[in-house]
Formats: structure tokens, sequence, C-alpha cells
């Protein structure tokens, strides 16, 4: 299973329907807390650098320190330069455009499913 963490509902329907054409196991969550409490079966984690950038980026570094194998891709707006940097340094494997997030979606959901 997948976990994306996902401020936006619209959002979070493109990616269940980009799952649904590619047969990925994605479960979609509002906050930090919740993708601690359900990464026991997980495969990658998707977040969205909106919802809370502090609590995301220190969640980045705990599931880098806990499972530091387990992908972390997370995305946000181009504007975004700071967080993006921040981002990288707490150790997400890739950070994102929202743009490119969504043109590279069925190949992430893909892949995260294997």
């Amino acid at each position: 299973m997948i976990v994306a963490l996902v401020a936006d509902l619209m959002f979070e329907s493109r990616i269940d329907a980009v799952a649904r054409q590619v047969e990925a196991d994605v479960r979609t969550v509002r906050g930090v807390e919740q993708v601690r409490a359900a990464l026991d079966d997980t495969s990658g984690v998707l977040l969205d650098m909106s919802v809370a950038p502090e609590d995301t980026l220190a969640l980045i570094g705990e599931l880098k320190a806990a499972r530091g194998g387990l992908p972390i891709i997370a995305f946000l707006s181009h504007v975004q330069v700071e967080l993006t940097g921040q981002t990288r340094e707490a150790g997400a494997d890739e950070v994102l455009s929202r743009s490119a997030f969504v043109a590279r979606l069925p190949q992430i959901l893909s892949e995260l499913s294997r």
C-alpha cells in the first residue's frame, strides 16, 4: 500500500483515479499522525508539503531514520523554492513540483506498487 498525505480533495480525487487506472493500492490521509499510523504495510509515501510543512519535514526525517529504504516522494508548488531545498535536506527521495508530480503519477504509483 502507498500512503498519500494530501491536503486538497480535488488532488486526492486525481490520485485516486490514477491509482485505479494502474491498479495501485493508495490510502490517502489528511495529517502527519495518520501517515505514522498507516506505515505497517507501506511500500512508499507521497507527501503534499503544503500540509503542515514543519511537521511534514520532521516526518521525513523520522521515516528515513526508522525505515531508510522506504521511498518518499514529496510534491509542492514550484514557487516554494526554500521548502523544496528543506524537503531535499530532510531526506525525501524525490521532490517534485505539482505539475511534474501529476505528469509522472502513473509511473510513480506503478513503481511504488511493486
